[in-house]
């Protein structure tokens, strides 16, 4: 039961990152993975007590960090979060007979509008030396010839020079800065 428990104040204090996080789909199916993984914890408590725990929830979607440029995707990846806690309070709700309510609206998780490329990303999701944090998405891939005089400059301004590299090598080396010297882990879908 002390492993289960630590084992809920672990993943209630984990940070999830998607530095181009359009609208918001990797941290959802995360959001929505850790509130199953969660429950199936807490109804493994309760199955060693005598007596049924009166728990909530601990996942929170301040715990989800993102970065978007397109405004609309960003307004979007901050109202899925709020639908995906709405869908997992009634999930929970069913399972244990009791949720927090969602209402008023308040934190939709730290979505930052704006350029992966040129934001610092301590500066979205902050670390320290006891956070667990992943770092996952799909950031766009543009091959030179396909890249806009903007994602060139994003590559140069990342360089220091130009380059013919894929545009999603941006968010490599920044990714790699950005964990560098922790134990941080980091996976982006990209192409060879």
């Amino acid at each position: 039961k002390k492993k289960l428990q630590e084992l809920i104040n672990r993943i209630a204090n984990l940070k999830i990152f998607d530095p181009a996080c359009g609208s918001g789909n990797f941290l959802i199916i995360a959001y929505k993975e850790l509130r199953r993984l969660e429950m199936k914890i807490l109804s493994a408590i309760d199955s060693l007590s005598s007596q049924k725990s009166f728990t909530f929830s601990e996942i929170k979607l301040t715990q989800f960090y993102g970065i978007e440029l397109d405004d609309f995707a960003h307004e979007v990846a901050i109202l899925s979060l709020w639908l995906a806690e709405h869908q997992m309070n009634l999930e929970f709700y069913k399972a244990f007979g009791r949720t927090s309510p969602a209402l008023p609206l308040q934190d939709g998780g730290n979505i930052v509008h704006g350029n992966a490329t040129r934001l610092n990303w301590e500066e979205v999701c902050p670390k320290n030396e006891r956070n667990e944090i992943y770092v996952l998405g799909n950031p766009p891939y543009k091959g030179f010839s396909q890249q806009e005089a903007s994602q060139k400059e994003d590559i140069k301004s990342i360089l220091g020079q130009a380059s013919k590299l894929d545009y999603i090598s941006c968010w490599f080396i920044k990714g790699s800065e950005y964990i560098e010297n922790t134990k941080i882990s980091l996976a982006f879908v990209t192409t060879n």
